[in-house]
């Protein structure tokens, strides 16, 4: 019996050993077709991208990490990294990372490599990625990672979504020297703000408040800062808004400004009267609303201010308003005046230089009179000194084109005196040679201040026509207007008709005869027998003026009264 309980008890522990042992063979069979499946080695080296992590608290960054498997057959070279929107073809270029990218990064095989995303290109700009999530905020990006000779890797990331408003007060209307911008986090918004910076292009900031410069503002989700600026923006139409947080985000945004130009159009200083001048200012029709002048500076030469004070008065688009101020420039002959006219929207005009009248004024009565047909070897010149300007004396007379100078006798002028002048000089000689302007320069001298010159053209005269005879005809049932002109004896040159012009009591406007070039020419002495169709039966009883009317300027007028009773 108790061997029988011994060769049990062996039964027993040999098929536990044999359960065992079964057991091991089946693990190691199941290992090795197993691990025969997984150590296939690839083709082609395929790189992952294992993570893509942003920090909503800093945007100036994200990282993608990348492994290149150990069983990959090679080590990878990563070429380009990308960031798409999802379901967008577009792809945005990063272009600046930490390691850099350059010509190509190589990952060995089994090695994770972190690279840190900075700025990315769109619209042919590189910014920084921190703009690029303002841009896109709460979108769906798929990050691409490119290897040379191998698919891309991608992997999906969320960008934070983060609001914020921005809205612009120019008003032209108030002043060009002060603007509000008042940003608004949006509710949304995953994180609070804080403003660093907030630039309005190329304005000169002054003062702004609260003053970012100093200490960066904190601007809450759900909350609004209006940011209060000094500086001159007159002159500019858009401006981009560029707004910069310590979080990395970058909103941009352009504002477009209602434009407001005025100037000073002339200044003029009267020279009959000495103790005031005229400023007159306009307010360009493209302003986008009236202007309100405050006062006038103008500087003289010695750096003097005189400051005229305007009141306020308003200029609306596209008028104009003339300033008369008192001062007495009598004194101040002959010089500078730099006018600017300012605003009380905060602005000024551009600097206009005026020239006050000289203290010796001359001036040429007269002139119709002055050349005389009848006498080509002389003429008779009157010049007035002005009332304002001080005694001068005439001492010679410059022909402009040729140099030659007449002499003058007795040439003294007290202030608001007249003198006539006879000139000996062959001004139809001249005529012939350089035409129909005869410009000459008279020299004045003052004994205090010394010479002075003005230059007074003439057009003298050429020819003589007459209208030696009118009346009205009739050939048939047809009116006609026959006229006799004659070129008189002592003209200087031949006439060439151009036009007769009939203009007939109580009737408006006029009847024009005009005469093909060239067609009727009168020599120097000589007469033409003109005749115009024209129904005078129409008119009998009334007056008529007729005028004709030559290529060189010459022209002739008389009045005809057609007869009650037909000729």
């Amino acid at each position: 019996m108790r061997i029988n309980a011994n060769i049990k008890g062996l039964s027993t522990l040999a098929v536990i050993l044999i359960v065992l042992i079964s057991a091991i063979i089946g693990g190691i069979i199941s290992y090795a077709f197993t691990i025969a499946y997984y150590t296939k080695i690839p083709e082609e080296t395929t790189i992952a991208i294992t993570g893509v992590y942003l920090d909503k608290e800093n945007v100036r960054s994200f990282n993608v990490s990348v492994l290149n498997p150990s069983y990959s057959p090679t080590s990878a070279t990563i070429s380009r990294i990308a960031v798409s929107l999802k379901g967008e073809a577009q792809l945005y270029d990063v272009v600046e990372t930490e390691p850099s990218i350059g010509s190509g990064l190589a990952i060995s095989r089994g090695v994770s490599l972190n690279i840190t995303c900075l700025k990315i290109r769109k619209d042919n700009t590189n910014i920084t990625f921190g703009e690029f999530v303002s841009n896109f905020a709460g979108k769906t990006i798929l990050v691409h990672v490119f290897t040379e000779g191998s698919p891309a890797a991608n992997m999906e990331a969320t960008l934070p979504l983060v609001e914020l408003g921005v809205a612009a007060e120019f008003n032209s209307r108030i002043s060009f020297k002060k603007f509000n911008i008042t940003l608004t986090n949006s509710p949304q918004s995953e994180v609070n703000l804080t403003i660093t910076s907030l630039v309005p292009g190329v304005i000169t900031v002054e003062e702004v408040h609260p003053d970012f410069r100093a200490n960066p503002v904190v601007l809450p989700r759900n909350e609004s800062i209006c940011f209060q600026f000094n500086g001159s923006w007159h002159g500019y139409t858009q401006v981009r808004l560029d707004i910069y947080t310590e979080q990395g985000y970058v909103f941009r945004k352009d504002v477009e400004m209602k434009p407001v130009h005025a100037a000073i159009q002339t200044v003029s200083f009267n020279e009959n009267r000495t103790d005031q001048f005229n400023v007159t200012i306009y307010n360009f029709a493209e302003s986008a609303n009236s202007v309100n002048v405050k006062n006038i500076v103008c500087t003289l030469e010695s750096g003097t201010n005189l400051t005229f004070d305007c009141g306020s008065v308003e200029i609306q688009p596209n008028r104009t308003r003339v300033f008369t101020f008192s001062w007495n420039w009598q004194e101040y002959r002959g010089k500078n005046v730099t006018i600017v006219a300012y605003f009380t929207q905060d602005f000024e005009t551009l600097e206009y230089r005026a020239l006050t009248p000289p203290p010796i004024i001359v001036k040429v009565l007269d002139t119709a009179s002055t050349f005389n047909l009848k006498d080509k070897e002389h003429f008779n010149i009157t010049i007035l000194n002005h009332a304002s300007s001080l005694e001068v004396n005439i001492t010679k007379i410059v022909v402009e084109k040729t140099g030659e100078v007449l002499q003058i006798a007795d040439g003294l002028i007290s202030p608001g005196d007249n003198k006539t002048f006879r000139c000996s000089y062959n001004w139809a000689s001249f005529l012939n040679y350089y035409g129909r302007n005869l410009t000459l320069t008279i020299y004045a001298a003052n004994q205090t201040l010394g010479e002075y010159t003005f230059d007074f053209s003439f057009t003298p005269p050429v020819a003589e026509l007459n209208i030696t005879a009118i009346n009205c005809t009739a050939v048939g049932e047809t009116g006609y207007l026959n006229l006799t002109v004659r070129n008189l004896e002592y003209s200087l040159w031949n006439l060439t008709l151009s036009k007769i012009v009939v203009t007939i009591q109580d009737v408006a406007g006029s009847l024009e005869y005009v005469f093909p070039q060239n067609h009727v020419i009168v020599n120097v002495g000589g007469e033409a027998v003109l005749l115009c169709p024209f129904d005078w039966q129409r008119y009998l009883g009334k007056s008529i003026s007729v005028t004709v009317v030559t290529e060189e300027l010459v022209k002739t007028s008389t009045t005809y009264t057609i007869p009650e009773i037909p000729p």
